[in-house]
């Protein structure tokens, strides 16, 4: 029964981990990884400009969202800046969603 449960969970973690094969394009290849670990925000540009000539960075932010990478600059962004971005996204789909329900219920009616 272990091997069993091991084996569907090993499944359900593959299925679920985001791809990855883009880190091999990432403008970051061979860099210091300190320079992406910042002891604070301020302290991040030098990650950024990194970031801003990479062709990946977009599925990198991507990557870091998803994941929920609490540290580090990602796809340009710092935690405190992906934060904010993943509230933004949640406060448009909310919105979306009760514009959807308004219009469900003005056909109903």
């Amino acid at each position: 029964m272990g091997a069993g449960v091991s084996l569907l969970m090993s499944r359900k973690a593959a299925e679920a981990a985001p791809d990855t094969d883009f880190f091999e394009d990432a403008a970051c290849q061979g860099a210091d990884t300190s320079v992406f670990f910042p002891v604070s925000d301020t302290y991040a540009d030098e990650a950024k400009a990194i970031c801003a000539t990479c062709p990946v960075a977009e599925q990198c932010l991507e990557y870091a969202v998803a994941t929920h990478q609490t540290d580090g600059v990602w796809g340009g962004m710092t935690a405190l800046e992906r934060h904010r971005l993943v509230r933004r996204r949640q406060r448009v789909a909310r919105e979306e969603r009760a514009a959807r329900e308004e219009r469900a219920r003005e056909s109903a009616a």
